[in-house]
């Protein structure tokens, strides 16, 4: 298939898949191959877990009926929802990311058309939601149990692992960013920023002095 070709994705991984997630999966393993910077692994666990968040909604309110469990997981997302966010620092990379990978989703989705829609199309409305995936993203770092966030639910649990296992299955590892640091690199980053902070300090006062000398004094004229 031309379009998994392009995307640098096989159908034998997209098996396990539902057909209407195929498309972005196969668009999200692509990002994070092309993506700079690096993708995280936090980005791309946000991500599929806000993908999941809108299979459940999708779920919840389809008139066909739904286990108990999937409107209690439902709900317990709700309350998630509401809870103020601790961190509530906006992360420029992330967005950066995240913009990335929503431009990678419409040359996917207009590739598709082109090519006669080899693959199902998502619904889109449910299918991402930025003030989300930023929040997700945010609280995984500092909290790795939200990415249990759906485990009141093993529908949509398993639906998660076979997202994160198809793309980490597809992907090379040294696709992602490396997230740690050593000891070194950051003493290292630290005396940097300190001698650029003092040569601030120095450069201040000369400026200063600059400033104060009226280099056309002499060409005044006295009354």
């Amino acid at each position: 298939m031309l379009l998994l070709e392009t995307l640098g994705v096989k159908m034998s991984y997209l098996e396990s898949i539902p057909s209407h997630l195929q498309l972005p999966v196969a668009v999200t393993c692509y990002w994070i191959r092309c993506s700079e910077p690096k993708v995280t692994l936090h980005q791309l666990k946000a991500l599929l877990l806000m993908i999941v968040s809108g299979e459940l909604h999708r779920i919840t309110n389809d008139p066909g009926g739904s286990k108990m469990e999937l409107f209690i997981a439902y709900n317990e997302f709700l309350k998630w929802k509401e809870k103020k966010l601790q961190n509530k620092d906006f992360d420029l990379d992330a967005a950066h990311s995240f913009c990335q990978w929503q431009c990678c989703l419409q040359m996917g989705l207009y590739l598709n058309q082109l090519l006669c829609t080899p693959l199902s199309e998502p619904d889109l409305s449910r299918l991402y939601n930025g003030t989300l995936v930023h929040r997700l993203y945010q609280e995984l770092k500092s909290m790795p149990s939200v990415e249990n966030l759906f485990s009141l639910s093993p529908k949509m649990t398993q639906l998660y692992q076979v997202l994160l296992n198809t793309v980490e299955s597809t992907v090379s590892a040294d696709f992602f960013q490396k997230t740690t640091k050593t000891k070194s690199e950051s003493c290292k980053k630290k005396k940097v920023s300190n001698k650029k902070r003092k040569a601030i300090r120095r450069a201040v006062p000369e400026t200063q002095h600059l400033c104060n000398v009226n280099r056309f004094a002499s060409l005044g004229v006295d009354d």
